[in-house]
């Protein structure tokens, strides 16, 4: 016996594959007439869900659009205590989804950031009357703040504030598939970067507090990247977390919303195709965490970018 339930929502879950860490490269190749070595200036971006922005700011109207591809399928939770189990019913999550990323320079230090996602979400699991599958897509909630840079030598030093909101969309607590906590959530975050030029390389990372509206409680989010560039390519590789200033509690929804801790690390590599275009492939593994869902996100995506003279 099979049933299908499905949804169609404006809506988002945000804590499985985030974007991760995209936007660290507004300035990143530039290539000297005398010299192979490539000098790096990083602007980043991270799901949210995260999503992880560097401490570099846009040029006045310079701007950053990255469109990328996200794929999860888990079938394993981190459960209350930190220990993976199966996922109930012998299930299966997918997480499909398309992500718009931005970054608008309204004056050289101070730059607009918004995410927006289109997810394609599925739980499939068994039952003693049978299989049951449960699907649900839509417009993800809309992130959005804004980030002042305070200091651009020889460490560079921002802060941003903003949050999520929600786009209208329902809010199902019996769903095995949430669409997001329906609710806003608002936060703060101190940024730091440093080129290593004469290196070809770079470091970013960042801290923040997140409060949580409803019965969610608030939390820490701290970010840190690693960079390095080789001709018309840059390796990169960073760790993200999250951790709830509450308990993980009982595991519920899939894994996908909740008081949780989360810990991922992520390698990706991005290729400069044109001196405004780069494509992207980024690998983002859930290391540890408690009461949310395990499970490898594939994401690939493209840039298109203008920095002003």
């Amino acid at each position: 016996m099979m049933y299908i339930k499905w949804h169609r929502y404006d809506e988002e879950i945000n804590v499985v594959s985030e974007t991760s860490s995209q936007s660290l490269r507004s300035e990143f190749f530039m290539t000297s007439r005398m010299s192979s070595v490539i000098s790096v200036c990083a602007l980043c971006l991270g799901l949210a869900s995260t999503v992880f922005a560097g401490a570099w700011t846009q040029k006045q109207k310079g701007y950053y659009l990255k469109i990328a591809a996200n794929s999860l399928d888990s079938r394993s939770n981190y459960d209350t205590e930190g220990l993976e189990v199966p996922k109930p019913g012998m299930g299966r999550l997918t997480d499909f989804n398309l992500a718009a990323y931005v970054e608008y320079g309204l004056l050289d230090r101070l730059t607009l950031v918004t995410a927006v996602p289109y997810k394609w979400l599925s739980d499939e699991r068994s039952f003693a009357t049978g299989t049951g599958t449960e699907r649900t897509w839509g417009f993800g909630d809309l992130d959005l703040r804004l980030r002042w840079q305070l200091k651009d030598r020889p460490l560079v030093i921002s802060v941003a504030a903003g949050g999520k909101i929600p786009v209208g969309y329902h809010v199902d607590e019996e769903t095995r598939v949430p669409l997001g906590t329906g609710k806003v959530d608002g936060n703060i975050r101190l940024l730091l970067g440093r080129s290593l030029h004469p290196v070809p390389g770079y470091l970013t990372g960042e801290v923040g507090y997140r409060a949580r509206s409803g019965r969610y409680s608030a939390e820490i989010f701290y970010a840190l990247e690693a960079g390095w560039a080789q001709r018309a390519f840059l390796f990169k590789s960073y760790v993200s977390g999250v951790r709830t200033l509450g308990a993980c509690g009982a595991m519920g929804q899939t894994g996908l919303v909740g008081d949780q801790n989360i810990l991922k690390a992520s390698p990706g590599v991005i290729y400069r195709l044109r001196d405004r275009v780069e494509l992207s492939l980024d690998l983002i593994h859930i290391v540890s965490g408690c009461n949310t869902t395990t499970g490898t996100t594939l994401s690939a995506g493209i840039t298109l970018k203008r920095q002003p003279e």
